[in-house]
Parts: structure tokens; C-alpha cells; sequence
């Protein structure tokens, strides 16, 4: 029997205990990261969450003992070699309009940091990454989410594939959309996060360059002291039930695939990401 699935099975028991009224006690820090937030029962796409299932799930963590701080802290944290146990951060990808609508009144309400991944050339715009998923949030509407506490970081400006797109590309990429957030937002933007979960050394190279200080990927798993700050990995949110979600935050970072790869993408320019995450 392998050490991953031996460690799976200890997560499984944990999560048995949790959902039993016992405490989350295992080690390293979870990211719980969103994107399309809604009200539509009809939509049933990958990652749609509703506002109310978003509360449920953010409320069971803080029951468990998880206690959420601002992405900004946590990854501060992480370069500095600290103790992560016991936390979490909340993040939405893409920055659609149902963080602005949606998420942003429950976040407030429950006193929880959160951080929005924002796509900087296309605000206001429907996304061409995602058909069929709600519109960017606007300028304005990315300033309101600002005013009410939340951060913005960086997920390039249009959402590029970056190991698809020339060097020159990628700095324009990665560098534009930190000028344009900062220039939007009057704050400080160091984070990013690769849309699509894509990236290569080259693209790592890159964002190291345009001055971020973390970047997360697509990968589903625990962060732990000792990682590598630009390939941290998050914990993917969907529908998932009360005993699901008390699983995967019960699993050790043992548990979950190797998420400290070099690239995040196919030899053959397809797309090679660990989900893991249902």
C-alpha cells in the first residue's frame, strides 16, 4: 500500500472526527480558492458556487478551528518560513462580477479577508477564457471590493496560456497587469496566480522578474513551510458537501499528488494539471 494512499486513509478517519465536532489540527495552511459566485440554480458549471454554499463552507472551516487571515499575511508567512498551521485564506480567480454581486456581502458579514485574482485588460468585458460564465467586474466595481476590504492580485491582463505566448508577450502579461492593478487600486500588487493553472520555468522566470513575491497555481494541495513561493498550491472550490469539504481539509500534504512540479503543461502543449479536488 502506498504512503499517498495510507495518507488519504488518515484523512479520511480525521475527517470522520471533524465532522463529529473535533478540531482540523493538521499541519501547514489551506487556500480556498472560488471563481464564479452566483444565485442561478441552473448553472452547473465547473466551479459555479452560490453565495449560500460559499457561507456554509467558509462557516464549517471556522468550526473546525481554521482561522482565515489575508492572503498578503499568509504568503509573508510562507517566505519567512513560519508556522501556517491552522489557516486559511480566501481567493476567487478570474474577479467576475459575483464577487462583487455575491461573494463580497457574505465575506463582510462573516469578517473574512479574501483576495480577487483580477484579469486587468479585460473588466467589464464577458470572459473569453470562460464562455457562458458572468461578465469581469468593472473598474468601478474592482474599486467598491477594494473599499470593502478585499485584495486585489494579479492574473494577468487578458488571461493568456503563458507557456503558449512569446517571452516579450509574457512580460507584457505579467508586468502590464501589476502597472494597471497598482495604477487601479493605489495599493501594492505582488501576488499572482497563472490562469489556467499553466506555467514553466520560463513563465516562473518571468514572474519573479515583474517584482511578485508568490504565485499559486492550479493545483490542489496543503502549503507547508519550505515550499517554493511561486508554486504554491490552493485548494479548488465547488459544490462540495459538509463531509466532502472536512476530507480534503483533513488531508495531510502527503496526501495530495506532487504539487512542487517544474511545469505546470504537457510536453505536447496540452494541459497536465493535478485537480484531485472532488
Amino acid at each position: 500500500m502506498s504512503a499517498n494512499l495510507l495518507a488519504r486513509m488518515a484523512g479520511a478517519a480525521r475527517s470522520l472526527r471533524l465532522t463529529a465536532g473535533g478540531e482540523c489540527r493538521v499541519p501547514g495552511a489551506v487556500v480556498f480558492a472560488y471563481h464564479d459566485i452566483g444565485s442561478d440554480p441552473a448553472n452547473r458549471t465547473d466551479y459555479y458556487v452560490s453565495a449560500d454554499t460559499m457561507r456554509r463552507q467558509l462557516t464549517s472551516a471556522a468550526e473546525w478551528g481554521i482561522r482565515f487571515i489575508d492572503l498578503a499575511e499568509l504568503s509573508r508567512m510562507v517566505i519567512a518560513g513560519e508556522c501556517l498551521d491552522g489557516l486559511a485564506a480566501v481567493v476567487f480567480d478570474d474577479s467576475l462580477v459575483g464577487v462583487h454581486h455575491d461573494a463580497m456581502p457574505v465575506l463582510v458579514d462573516l469578517g473574512i479577508p479574501a483576495t480577487v485574482f483580477t484579469v486587468s485588460a479585460a473588466l467589464g468585458q464577458a470572459p473569453p477564457w470562460w464562455p457562458g460564465a458572468a461578465r469581469v467586474m468593472t473598474r468601478g466595481e474592482v474599486q467598491e471590493v477594494v473599499a470593502a476590504g478585499i485584495r486585489v492580485a494579479s492574473h494577468t491582463r487578458t488571461h493568456a496560456s503563458l507557456p503558449n505566448i512569446t517571452r516579450d508577450a509574457i512580460t507584457s502579461e505579467v508586468t502590464g497587469a501589476r502597472s494597471e492593478l497598482e495604477d487601479l487600486t493605489q495599493s501594492r500588487v505582488d501576488l499572482f496566480a497563472y490562469p489556467f493553472g499553466h506555467y514553466d520555468p520560463r513563465v516562473v522566470d518571468e514572474v519573479k522578474e515583474a517584482g511578485y513575491i508568490c504565485a499559486y497555481t492550479f493545483l490542489n494541495g496543503r502549503i507547508t513551510p519550505g515550499l517554493d513561493e511561486f508554486r504554491l498550491p490552493r485548494l479548488n472550490m465547488w459544490n462540495q458537501s459538509r463531509t466532502r469539504l472536512a476530507y480534503h481539509l483533513s488531508r495531510s500534504a502527503a496526501s495530495w499528488p506532487d504539487h512542487q512540479l517544474p511545469h505546470a503543461y504537457g510536453d505536447r502543449g496540452e494541459p497536465n494539471l493535478q485537480r484531485d479536488g472532488r
